[in-house]
């Protein structure tokens, strides 16, 4: 269970990282889009 377990937390920060990584670039150039 353990290893299930850690694989499942793993798991979720290997989706979660990149997708937050990619909102906050999102959100940036929108914020500039909107400036310019």
């Amino acid at each position: 269970m353990q290893v299930n377990n850690l694989g499942f937390v793993a798991s979720i920060l290997f989706v979660l990282v990149p997708t937050v990584f990619l909102l906050i670039l999102y959100i940036q150039t929108a914020s500039q889009n909107k400036q310019s």
